[in-house]
């Protein structure tokens, strides 16, 4: 019977450090990170179809007895791509689930950069972040993890935050290696953050042509060194670029919701928050 695949996956959220927990772990002796950072192969809009033999396909390169992990952001943006907490469960139940969390004002101030910088987003953010939107949707955690807490016992999820990362990052390492079972790894490149995209840097024309064709951006991700995509897909952005600053209404606007759900958050996992800054509903008008 084919070896059940994979051994754990990073959930999320989007623009909360995901790629460099993905680089650390894929440094430990004890584990192989899939060949592409993001396969969304639980994702059925994305590469569902494509079948288990494309998604082993990504791990034929471990080494036996190898934990098999891998990171897609997607996982966690239920708004645009539902049933996946139930789709892992039913092929992978007894993965173990990482969940790492910004806080929530800077993920959505991240991730709208993140879209213009991309050559996704041109609208303002008075027009672009509203409280359905999905740079908000995509901060609202506490709805996100009781999706997979309705599939997958909670001491099979591990919730962290990404200024722990930022501030403690072998700490949080350590505590992610006792997590999966893992032993203890000194890894000399622990303070260092990667980043997908270099903020100094905006995609080009060929670029944003590559992200609108999935197959072709895997492709590009799987088989081109990092350098030369970056110098194929990427021109050197303006010292301003980046979208405009987020007005403090626009926050004020999506504080409601955002504080609600970190309520929910906060009964279905013991976290300190401190860190984040204090939301402040407006008040009913």
């Amino acid at each position: 019977m084919p070896r059940e695949i994979p051994d754990f996956i990073i959930i999320g959220a989007m623009k909360c450090g995901t790629t460099t927990l993905y680089q650390h772990l894929a440094s430990h002796p004890g584990v192989f990170m899939s060949t592409m950072k993001e396969p969304n192969f639980f994702v059925e809009r994305r590469n569902w179809s494509r079948g288990f033999d494309w998604y082993r396909s990504l791990f034929a390169d471990a080494e036996p007895g190898a934990l098999l992990g891998e990171a897609t952001t997607n996982y966690t943006k239920s708004a645009n791509f539902p049933g996946v907490p139930r789709l892992i469960h039913q092929h992978a139940p007894n993965a173990k689930l990482i969940y790492l969390l910004r806080d929530p004002v800077e993920r959505i101030r991240s991730h709208y950069a993140h879209t213009v910088v991309r050559g996704r987003s041109v609208r303002p953010p008075a027009e672009a972040i509203r409280t359905r939107s999905i740079y908000v949707r995509t901060s609202l955690y506490g709805r996100e993890l009781l999706n997979y807490r309705r599939h997958f016992p909670a001491d099979q999820i591990l919730v962290l935050l990404t200024e722990d990362l930022r501030d403690d990052p072998a700490g949080v390492l350590a505590r992610t290696a006792e997590f999966l079972g893992l032993d203890p790894y000194d890894n000399p490149d622990a303070d260092r953050h990667y980043h997908v995209t270099p903020s100094h840097r905006t995609t080009n024309r060929l670029g944003v042509a590559v992200d609108r064709r999935p197959r072709l951006s895997e492709w590009s991700e799987r088989r081109l060194p990092e350098r030369l995509r970056e110098r194929l897909l990427t021109r050197p952005a303006p010292a301003s670029f980046g979208g405009e600053p987020i007005p403090g209404e626009v926050i004020d606007r999506v504080s409601r919701v955002l504080a609600a759900d970190r309520r929910l958050l906060l009964r279905l996992v013991d976290l300190d928050l401190r860190k984040w800054a204090p939301l402040h509903a407006p008040a009913a008008s």
